[in-house]
């Protein structure tokens, strides 16, 4: 998507620099009502890629004969890479005289950073700053309105004007020069309007609300839930909620506009799925809905945190298109309710399309249906779905009186047969209950007699495990066996320090230093620590595996080998075995057979086997 931009956008440079346009300076009249719209014609714009460039830069020569002139007068302009800053350039002259104030009044809301800059009428050839944007506090605008508004000071001059734009989405440059007048009055309307609004959603959760602590029905408070994220996302739509409610925190504009939506789908789908009763109705549409609503959970945090596709909002129409083809579903199935929740769900699917049309740049319309179609949508949505939840009750209501009648008829039946089936019932539990109790001290006798086995065979299978690692150990200790069974009593490195440590020690620890005998943990495994001269000794000193370059397993091995085969083997064949090259097999070989040449200062350690060689006490650490 990012790609299909640029493209687009180079192609759009490229034949905007083949045509000369010229900048058109709007003309302002105060006697004329109506505001004056900054369209394609009356912009230059200069896409900064760098995002680097000032406004004394901007003013220089160098810049100044970059920017282009939107071709299209009819539309506006909008930002094609959001990594890149924008830079907009307009003309303005009042029809002379000029007694009344006018304001710049930017109303795409939702741009990152906007920067106005304007003439400083006592600094000629300067300009003064003035900052607003989601990403900025609240308090920086001179003007407390959610759209960006700034003071333009006009006369009979023309006066140029420039705007830097940096934001993360493709949001259209919709600017307007109105008197204050005419927007005192728009900012009045409008946020009448929105108080009306915002009081209907307050009024419709207290009532589910109120309803729900009455009814304990699950759907209320579905519907309490999906009509406050219908507010939340009003607010981060509108910006009243960046103006009053988190004035101070601009990241929480981001988190609404990216977390908002997906609220709202979430609530949404749970709330139809219970209104509709789509586990009971339409079962196999309910596991479909449940598997694209997590589908797309997955898929819509896939593609904000890593694969950056900007697809999610284009996909999030699917679970909504197919909630409204449930709904139809279960009505020609004969579930009544559904008649005003598809009345309604009209209103807020249409409403809904504009908004994912909207927001991931697809139209840029600025009239007021299409900027509050979200907010229309929703009031026409709970205005009926207030009908269709009282419909639902009455036909519940209806439903239990005519389950009632057939129950009270079924429990009449019932207590007939009760009093036959219980007496039946009585007579067999007699009968099972004698055949019960003859089982059970047969069961006594044998569970007896399986416990005395059991002891038995522990106490065998604890003689039995013991005699066959004796019997292998012995095995590999005095007779010639492949790496494989070898490898039973030394699996590992820690086998094999275990068997040196107890080798070692066998007799108790005297230090090598100091000759205490007092010892701790040493900072390796299985070595110990002189508590007085804090000497650390390794189960491997003063053995025949000190300093060893290869594994221990494999030297475990070779000296089993050397040993059982009494020195007949060569150093090639143990290569050949251990899979070692040969000159480390004739290294270590060597030093078997001296510790085989020395083995009868060996013999006053009682070690048999091949352990009697580990041991050299000649050796030093």
């Amino acid at each position: 998507m990012k790609v299909f931009y640029k493209i687009l956008s180079t192609i759009l440079i490229f034949l905007t620099c083949q045509a000369s346009f010229a900048l058109d300076t709007l003309i302002v009249n105060e006697k004329v009502k109506e505001d004056y719209y900054l369209r394609g014609g009356f912009l230059e714009v200069l896409e900064d890629t760098t995002n680097k460039l000032t406004i004394d830069q901007i003013l220089s020569p160098d810049y100044n004969n970059k920017f282009i002139v939107h071709e299209d007068s009819t539309r506006f302009a909008y930002i094609v890479h959001p990594s890149s800053s924008y830079w907009i350039r307009f003309k303005v002259k009042g029809v002379y005289p000029i007694q009344k104030h006018f304001v710049l009044e930017n109303l795409d809301l939702h741009i990152d950073n906007f920067e106005f800059y304007k003439p400083d009428i006592n600094n000629k050839g300067k300009y003064i700053q003035e900052k607003a944007g989601f990403t900025l506090p609240f308090d920086v605008r001179r003007y407390p309105h959610k759209n960006f508004v700034f003071d333009t000071p006009l006369d009979s001059t023309v006066q140029t004007y420039y705007i830097k734009v940096k934001s993360r989405n493709h949001n259209p440059f919709l600017l307007k020069v109105k008197t204050t007048s005419n927007f005192a009055y728009y900012a009045l309307n409008e946020y009448y309007l929105l108080g009306m609004f915002y009081g209907i959603i307050a009024i419709m959760a207290i009532y589910n609300l109120l309803i729900f602590l009455s009814l304990r029905e699950s759907v209320y408070i579905y519907y309490l839930f999906y009509v406050i994220c219908c507010g939340i996302i009003s607010f981060g739509e509108d910006g009243t909620g960046f103006q009053y409610i988190w004035p101070g925190t601009p990241s929480m504009n981001s988190y609404i506009a990216l977390f908002a939506p997906l609220l709202l789908m979430g609530s949404f789908t749970i709330y139809s799925q219970s209104f509709l009763e789509l586990k009971k109705n339409l079962p196999l549409m309910n596991k479909i809905l449940n598997i694209i609503s997590i589908g797309y959970v997955i898929f819509f945090l896939l593609d904000v945190f890593v694969i950056h596709l900007n697809w999610e909002f284009p996909l999030y129409i699917i679970p909504f298109l197919l909630i409204y083809i449930a709904s139809i579903l279960c009505l020609k199935k004969g579930f009544r309710p559904a008649r005003y929740y598809i009345l309604g769900y009209s209103f807020m699917f249409v409403s809904i399309i504009f908004l994912i049309f909207r927001m991931s740049g697809v139209i840029h319309w600025d009239d007021i249906f299409t900027v509050y179609s979200f907010n229309i949508g929703l009031v026409f949505e709970i205005v009926i779905l207030s009908f269709a939840l009282g419909d639902r009750i009455k036909i519940m209501k209806e439903e239990n009186e005519s389950s009632q009648k057939k129950i009270i008829e079924q429990l009449q039946e019932n207590e007939k047969l009760k009093d036959k089936v219980n007496r039946e019932l009585e007579e067999k539990v007699k009968e099972r209950t004698q055949e019960i109790n003859e089982k059970n001290k047969e069961l006594e006798g044998a569970y007896e007699e399986i416990q005395r086995m059991n002891q038995l065979l522990e106490s065998d299978n604890k003689v039995l495990k013991t005699n066959v690692k004796e019997l292998t150990k012995a095995r590999v200790l005095m007779k010639e066996v492949d790496f494989g069974e070898f490898s039973n009593i030394f699996p590992d490195k820690e086998s094999c320090l275990k068997y040196l440590e107890d080798l070692k020690w066998v007799r108790g620890y005297k230090c090598k230093k100091c000759s205490n005998t007092k010892w701790c943990k040493g900072k390796d495994d299985y070595s110990r620590r002189c508590t007085k001269c804090r000497y650390d000794e390794s189960p491997t000193a003063y053995t025949i595996f000190h300093k060893l370059k290869f594994p221990i397993t494999k030297a475990f091995y070779m000296l089993f080998l050397v040993y059982a085969n009494k020195e007949k083997i060569t150093s090639l064949e143990l290569s050949q075995i251990l899979q070692l090259r040969q000159s480390t097999c004739w290294n270590f070989n060597k030093k078997i057979n001296e510790a085989l040449k020395n083995k009868k200062k060996l013999a006053e350690l009682d070690v048999d086997g091949w352990g009697q060689l580990v041991l050299d006490p000649e050796m030093e650490d």
